[in-house]
């Protein structure tokens, strides 16, 4: 076929009958003028539609999932990663890993979501569909894709968010038993870090985490960035210890294994040397001492919140920022900033008096 292009006569081979019919032919010719028109060379034209074709199929949704995953690594902290591998390889991948993310259609989403809501993990249906929009988020605007099919408003992709709490100690009586209990408890390290998580208003997972480095039990305070939002801030949350809590540490402190540089755990596993103790040490603890209690280690922070509002009068603010929750509203960062941290030391003492004095009168409380 010849056609002109910039002043010159140019050639572009068809395909020879009969491995190209004279259908075929004729809409080849077609796009081809269609190609002259718009000033394109046919050649080139059909060179970048290969292209196009063979980057399509390379850009599977595997590939571009570890495309966003490296860029979103920066700002995740290790478990959200490996939260993410975890649904990305399980749910996701053995399903649509290998086909291109401009070929994924609506249908191959919600196969996968309704299977999930089939077997009641709702928690995982929300993960997978989040990790599935972010992923597609990520190839439209790379323009891999011409929109994000799962931004759909569908039904199949609505997932009812069932709140769940975890189990908490709300009655002083209550919690003055408990305390009596805890005292029999002869874990070792575990038993120390028990005692407190009672009473430090802290996440068991950041508890366990606690490092001699970290520790200033001359200036009584504990500081540490807080794992669940350290991606978005590296400021250091500040735990004020109260006079119990010094006294508890001072005494691990005389068997501390730290390197030369005084670094090392607080909590080290009996087990694993060199790791710190596993939160589910304490949780089985915990159920040890008060089997008939359906306690949870992260309950001791809605413990906190309850008891010492509405039995010690602590101002709410204060304890929020002491449970290190982020303030809503204008003045959430004003408070951030401020972190009310005379007032925080003066709850953490409040708060350990009067859990000895629950301690010494439990046998005597009845009635709240």
């Amino acid at each position: 076929m010849k056609y002109r292009l910039h002043g010159k006569e140019n050639r572009f081979s068809i395909g020879a009958y009969p491995d190209i019919s004279l259908k075929e032919a004729r809409d080849i010719a077609r796009g081809a003028r269609r190609d002259v028109a718009n000033h394109t060379a046919p050649l080139k034209a059909k060179t970048a539609k290969i292209e196009a074709h063979l980057l399509n199929e390379v850009r599977t949704f595997e590939y571009v999932a570890k495309q966003w995953l490296a860029f979103k690594s920066a700002e995740l902290v290790t478990k959200s990663i490996s939260g993410f591998n975890g649904a990305l390889n399980n749910h996701i991948l053995p399903m649509i890993g290998n086909k291109p993310v401009s070929e994924i259609k609506l249908e191959h989403i919600t196969t996968i979501i309704t299977e999930l809501r089939r077997q009641r993990t709702m928690a995982m249906a929300r993960r997978v569909r989040t990790i599935i929009r972010a992923v597609l988020g990520f190839a439209e605007g790379r323009g891999w894709v011409e929109r994000n099919v799962a931004l759909s408003n569908i039904e199949e992709l609505k997932i009812r968010h069932i709140v769940t709490s975890n189990p908490a100690i709300e009655r002083p009586s209550d919690l003055g038993r408990f305390l009596l209990r805890l005292d029999d408890c002869n874990d070792g390290s575990v038993a120390t870090a028990m005692r407190l998580l009672v009473m430090l208003p802290v996440r068991p997972g950041e508890l366990v985490q606690m490092r001699w480095e970290d520790v200033d039990l001359v200036g009584a305070d504990w500081r540490y960035v807080v794992s669940k939002t350290k991606h978005l801030d590296k400021s250091k949350h500040i735990v004020p210890l109260p006079e119990q809590a010094v006294v508890l540490l001072r005494e691990l402190h005389k068997t501390r294994v730290v390197d030369e540089e005084g670094k090392g755990w607080v909590f080290v596993s009996p087990v694993y040397p060199g790791r710190p103790i596993n939160p589910t040490s304490m949780l089985k603890s915990f159920q040890r001492i008060w089997p008939e209690y359906n306690i949870t280690a992260h309950g001791f922070r809605a413990t906190y919140r309850t008891i010492a509002h509405e039995h010690l009068g602590i101002d709410p603010i204060v304890l929020e920022l002491s449970l290190s929750h982020r303030m809503p509203g204008a003045l959430g960062a004003v408070y951030a900033r401020a972190q009310l941290l005379a007032q925080r030391r003066e709850a953490a003492q409040r708060w350990a008096d009067y859990l000895d004095h629950l301690r010494q009168n439990a046998w005597r409380v009845t009635t709240d």
